[in-house]
C-alpha cells in the first residue's frame, strides 16, 4: 500500500513537468522567431511579410493540444511588448495570434481531417483554406485594429499593414507547420544508407538550384530573370521518390534561401521595394508548397493503393472459391483460377462475355432480379442456385453477390463469390434417404411385432374352426390357413430386418453405382443398399427373397456364426472378434458396401 500511495505523487508530477516543459520551450521558440520575424518589418514594426510562429504555434497545437495555448499567448506578448514598448496594443496583438492558432486547429479537426490533415490532398487543400486563409485573418484583423485604436497606426494604412500581417501569417502556415508537423508527427525507421544518399542530393539540389535563382550563383546573363521555374523539378521529384515530408522540407530550406537572397537583392522578386519583394516571394512560395505537398499526398496514396490490390489481387487469385467481377448488365469483367478450376473456362474465354453462360436455361429470370437488387445497392448473401460448366456438368454452388462502387460512391458494378457445394448438397441428400430406410426398417421390424400376436390369435381360431366344420366350408377353411400362413411368413422377414442403411460414395464402386459417374450423363441416381444377415442360412434366404435386387445385395456373416458355435473363448475371444470384425469391413468397403452392425 505504501509503495502505490508513493509512487502517484511521481507520476503525476512528471506530466505536469513535461507539459511545463513543453510550454516553456513553444514560449522561447515562438519568441525568438517572432523577434526574427519583426527584424523584417518594413511597413510597420510589428507588420512583418515573414512570419513564422504561425506554423509553430499550428504544429504545436495540432501535436500537443489546445492547452499548449499559454505559451502562444506569452511569446506573442513578449515580442510585441519588447518590440512596440506599448502593452495594451500587445495583449491585443497576442490575444489575435491565439485565437489564430486556437481556430486554425479547431477547423482542421472539424473539416481537414484532424491529425491526418497533410496525409490527403483533399485534406491539405482544406487546411490551406480554413487554416491558411481563413484563420490568420483573425489575426491580421485583430492586431491592426490593435494598432489603430492605440494610436501606433493610422486607419488609411489598415489595409496595407493588414495585407501584410495576413500574408505573412499565410505564409507562416503553409510553408512552416507542415515541416514541423510532419517531421515530429511521423518518426520512421532510419533510411538506409543508399535512400539517405538520394535525399542528401535531393536536398542539395534543391538548395542549388535555390542558389542560382535567388543567390546569384548562376552566370551573370541570368541573374535577375524570371527563371524560378527552376525550383519546381526538384520539389517534384522529391514529392514523387520520397513523400510529404521530405517534399515539405525542401520547400522550407528553398524558402529560407530565397528569403536571404532577396533581401540582398537578388532573385525575380529583389527589384520591387523590400515589403513588396517580400509579399511577391512569399506568394511564390507559398504556390510551390500548395502543388508540392499535395502531390506528394497523392503520390503516396496511389502507392498505398497499389499496395492493397495487389495484396487482394493475390487473395482473389490463389482463393479456392470462384470469384468473377461483372458489370450491372452482366457482362464479365474479371474471373480468377478458382472460377477456371469450378467452371472449366478460362479467363480469356470467360472475360467480355454475359453471366448467362454459366447459368442454365431453366434458370435464366434469376438474373434480371439479381441485377435489380444490385442496382440499387442490395446484397445478396448464400444465395443457393446451380450452375452448369463447360462440360454440361451441373453445380450446385451457394453465392454471395455484392455491389461495386467508385470513389464517388456509384456503384458501376458487381462481384460474385461462388463456392462449390455439389457434396453437401449429395451428402444432405443421402442422409435424408438414410434417415427414411432407417425409419422405414423400423417401421417393418414394429408392424412384424404388432401384426404377429393378433395373426396367432386369428389362426388359433381357424385352426379350431376347421376341426368343427366338413366338406366345401373345410376346404375354405384351408385357403384361410394357405393365406395366413404367407402372411405369417412376410411378418418373418419384417422381425428379420435388423437394419438398413446407404453406403457412402466408394471410388472402387461399379461404374453403374458410382453416383458421381452415373450423374453426369443419368440424372437418377443409383444407390447401393446393404442388409446384413446375421442369425444363420435361414434369415439370409428370407432378406435375399425379399430384398435383393440390381442395386441391392444381402450379406451373410458367416464367421460370426462360426465364433458362436466354437464358444466365447475360441480363437482368442473379443480380440479376435475385433480382428474378424475388421476383416469382414474391410471385405466389405473393398466391394463399394457398409457394413452395419446391429
Amino acid at each position: 500500500m505504501a509503495t502505490v500511495v508513493g509512487e502517484a505523487p511521481r507520476v503525476l508530477g512528471f506530466s505536469w513537468s513535461r507539459t511545463a516543459w513543453r510550454l516553456a520551450v513553444l514560449t522561447v521558440v515562438y519568441f525568438a522567431a517572432g523577434k526574427l520575424g519583426l527584424s523584417l518589418a518594413f511597413v510597420h514594426e510589428s507588420a512583418t511579410p515573414v512570419w513564422l510562429p504561425t506554423g509553430i504555434a499550428l504544429a504545436a497545437l495540432l501535436l500537443y493540444g489546445y492547452r499548449m495555448w499559454p505559451a502562444i499567448f506569452v511569446g506573442a506578448f513578449l515580442v510585441n511588448v519588447t518590440t512596440a514598448g506599448s502593452t495594451a496594443p500587445s495583449l491585443g496583438i497576442a490575444t489575435g495570434n491565439t485565437l489564430e492558432a486556437i481556430l486554425g486547429v479547431w477547423l482542421v479537426r472539424r473539416w481537414a481531417g484532424g491529425r491526418a490533415v497533410f496525409a490527403r490532398a483533399r485534406t491539405f487543400f482544406t487546411f490551406a483554406v480554413l487554416a491558411g486563409a481563413g484563420a490568420t485573418a483573425v489575426s491580421a484583423t485583430v492586431g491592426v485594429a490593435s494598432l489603430a485604436f492605440a494610436g501606433q497606426t493610422s486607419w488609411s494604412r489598415f489595409g496595407e499593414i493588414w495585407l501584410t500581417w495576413w500574408l505573412g501569417d499565410m505564409a507562416g502556415a503553409l510553408v512552416v507547420a507542415p515541416v514541423i508537423y510532419l517531421w515530429a508527427a511521423e518518426p520512421r525507421a532510419r533510411p538506409a544508407r543508399r535512400e539517405l544518399l538520394e535525399l542528401v542530393l535531393v536536398l542539395a539540389a534543391a538548395l542549388l538550384v535555390g542558389g542560382v535563382v535567388f543567390g546569384g550563383f548562376g552566370p551573370a546573363a541570368i541573374n535577375g530573370h524570371p527563371i524560378e521555374f527552376l525550383c519546381i523539378p526538384p520539389l517534384v521529384y522529391a514529392a514523387f521518390r520520397f513523400g510529404q515530408r521530405e517534399a515539405a522540407t525542401c520547400v522550407a530550406l528553398l524558402a529560407a534561401l530565397a528569403i536571404w537572397g532577396t533581401l540582398t537583392g537578388e532573385g525575380p522578386f529583389a527589384h520591387e521595394p523590400a515589403n513588396v519583394s517580400l509579399l511577391l516571394l512569399q506568394a511564390f512560395l507559398m504556390t510551390l508548397m500548395i502543388v508540392t505537398l499535395p502531390l506528394a499526398a497523392v503520390l503516396r496514396e496511389h502507392a498505398q493503393s497499389k499496395a492493397v490490390l495487389a495484396h487482394t489481387a493475390a487473395i482473389v487469385a490463389s482463393s479456392d472459391d470462384a470469384i468473377i467481377g461483372k458489370t450491372l448488365e452482366g457482362v464479365m469483367t474479371s474471373w480468377n483460377e478458382g472460377a477456371e478450376r469450378l467452371y472449366g473456362y478460362t479467363a480469356a474465354e470467360a472475360i467480355g462475355r454475359p453471366i448467362s453462360l454459366i447459368i442454365p436455361g431453366e434458370l435464366r429470370h434469376e438474373l434480371p432480379a439479381i441485377l435489380d437488387k444490385l442496382s440499387g445497392g442490395v446484397r445478396i448473401e448464400h444465395f443457393e442456385t446451380t450452375r452448369v460448366a463447360k462440360t454440361g456438368r451441373r453445380i450446385d454452388v451457394s453465392v454471395t453477390i455484392s455491389p461495386v462502387r467508385d470513389p464517388s460512391d456509384r456503384i458501376i458494378g458487381a462481384s460474385s463469390i461462388a463456392r462449390d457445394i455439389t457434396h453437401r448438397k449429395r451428402m444432405e441428400a443421402t442422409t435424408r434417404e438414410r434417415d427414411t430406410l432407417r425409419s422405414v426398417a423400423s417401421l417393418a421390424a414394429g408392424a412384424a411385432h404388432e401384426i404377429n400376436n393378433p395373426l396367432a390369435v386369428v389362426l388359433g381360431q381357424v385352426q379350431l374352426l376347421a376341426n368343427e366344420l366338413e366338406g366345401a366350408q373345410r376346404q375354405r377353411i384351408a385357403e384361410i390357413l394357405e393365406a395366413i400362413d404367407r402372411i405369417r411368413a412376410i411378418v418373418a422377414r419384417m422381425r428379420h430386418l435388423t437394419h438398413v442403411e446407404l453406403s457412402e460414395p466408394y471410388p472402387g464402386l461399379p461404374e453403374m453405382l458410382d453416383l458421381a459417374r452415373s450423374s453426369e450423363t443419368a440424372p437418377p441416381r443409383v444407390d447401393t443398399l446393404v442388409i446384413v444377415a446375421r442369425e444363420g442360412p435361414a434369415r439370409y434366404e428370407a432378406l435375399h427373397t425379399m430384398f435383393a435386387g440390381a442395386s441391392t445385395e444381402v450379406i451373410l456373416d458367416r464367421r460370426k456364426g462360426e465364433r458362436r458355435r466354437a464358444g466365447p473363448g475360441a480363437s482368442g475371444g473379443r480380440r479376435r472378434e475385433d480382428r474378424r470384425r475388421r476383416d469382414v469391413s474391410a471385405e466389405l468397403r473393398t466391394r463399394g458396401w457398409t457394413l452395419v452392425l446391429r
